[in-house]
């Protein structure tokens, strides 16, 4: 199998790591900067080509697998030009900003006969899975989840795409929340119904979207779910899942740590192997997976219907206003 990557920041190490446990070429390495894409290459010890301009990639190599690393309004265009000439594509989140984005790479996927992947990585975690467990076959009353991080001015400095709505979508939401929304809809259901509110509390002047955001989301069967991000804190705290089952005991999720009631859960670990620790362990085990689904035949657990969820979400908070809105 021959594989190619578009983008070579901070998160493309992640899918390098993971696709050094998997039985392909990595025979091509893409970015606008050639010296990012040489110093991966000399990093994983590669014999890629490297390509400043991501079509010619494309069309010059016709890998089997594209991955897509790069900034958010990128996503679409290069997923949707990659699927048109059948190549299966593993996407970074999300998978498109807008409805109409999300539309696009959907009805790519209908005409290509290619598989696509998104990498919402945080499904893989031990914790995560246990507690969808708990949750399936004990039913819950009650959940919350809480992101709580710390971003600045000079994180946003760090690329000129950040914290801006025509080129990230949006901010704390889109960007740090996304992993945890999206647990929270694969565990507690897909809602219906919103009501929330977005603000800029600490980043006036240095960013035009939100770095704080909470939600009700309503289930169609009249249950509810709560939500809170920011990136305003002086620090980042733990993300936290919790939730009241029907026997009234509470269970907490962290990454580390999961509790039921006074019980401390104990579930295999996954050795955290990012230089972010937020970003986990858990790209290698999707990587994996996303290649064995190529090789079987069998349905990937984050493809463009799964991945649209937690975006169309996030849309309908940013379109909510406070208001009681149905999902879009």
């Amino acid at each position: 199998m021959k594989t190619a990557l578009i983008g070579c920041g901070a998160i493309s190490g992640a899918h390098l790591r993971g696709l050094s446990a998997v039985d392909t070429t990595v025979a091509a390495l893409c970015d606008i900067d050639a010296g990012k894409a040489e110093k991966r290459k000399a990093e994983f010890g590669l014999s890629s080509t490297v390509y400043t301009d991501w079509r010619e990639m494309i069309d010059r190599e016709c890998p089997d697998v594209v991955h897509v690393c790069t900034p958010h309004y990128l996503h679409v265009p290069m997923s949707v030009y990659a699927l048109s000439r059948g190549i299966n594509v593993l996407c970074e989140k999300p998978m498109a900003i807008s409805a109409e984005g999300l539309d696009e790479i959907a009805a790519a996927v209908r005409t290509s006969g290619a598989r696509f992947g998104v990498c919402q990585q945080n499904r893989f975690e031990p914790n995560m899975k246990k507690l969808k467990e708990i949750v399936v076959n004990e039913g819950f009353d009650a959940a919350f989840a809480s992101v709580v991080w710390k971003r600045d001015a000079d994180y946003y400095a760090g690329g000129d795409w950040r914290g801006r709505r025509d080129t990230e979508g949006g901010g704390v939401l889109i960007n740090q929340a996304l992993h945890t929304l999206d647990l929270m809809q694969w565990i507690f259901g897909m809602p219906e119904y919103v009501t929330a509110n977005v603000s800029n509390d600490h980043l006036k002047g240095v960013i035009d979207v939100e770095d704080t955001a909470e939600a009700v989301f309503e289930l169609p069967d009249g249950r509810k779910f709560n939500f809170f991000a920011t990136t305003s804190c002086c620090a980042d705290l733990p993300i936290q899942i919790r939730a009241k089952l029907p026997d009234k005991r509470v269970i907490n999720a962290e990454t580390k740590l999961l509790t039921l009631g006074d019980e401390i859960i104990k579930t295999e670990t996954v050795a955290a192997t990012e230089k972010k620790a937020v970003w986990g362990g858990c790209h290698r085990l999707l990587v994996a997976d996303f290649y064995d689904c190529l090789k079987t035949g069998r349905r990937f657990a984050v493809d463009q219907d799964e991945a649209a969820k937690v975006v169309r979400m996030i849309l309908s908070v940013y379109a909510s206003q406070g208001e009681r809105i149905k999902l879009i």
